[in-house]
């Protein structure tokens, strides 16, 4: 089994919020086409807050993400010179 990518498992509560939102943009559109051009200012408005407010929340999961990574290069590249250093 993979290891899964750090990225996604840390965005992943904002991203289904997303799309759960654009799933209820459709929702909110509703069925009748005549009804749409009423329908579609509130609901666009709905879906973009709901995307603004998923940003920062992605930009910070991608923020920990990377120091993470960061952070595990780092220490590899660490324990790699230590082990060529010292004596066997």
């Amino acid at each position: 089994m993979s290891t899964p990518n750090p990225l996604l498992v840390a965005e992943a509560p904002a991203l289904i919020s997303v799309l759960q939102a654009i799933k209820q943009f459709n929702t909110d559109m509703g069925p009748d086409p005549i009804k749409w051009q009423l329908n579609f200012p509130g609901s666009l408005l709905k879906l973009q807050g709901t995307v603004a407010l998923a940003l920062p929340a992605m930009a910070a999961a991608a923020g920990g993400a990377l120091q993470v990574q960061v952070n595990n290069n780092i220490d590899a590249a660490i324990a790699k010179l230590q082990a060529s250093v010292t004596p066997a």
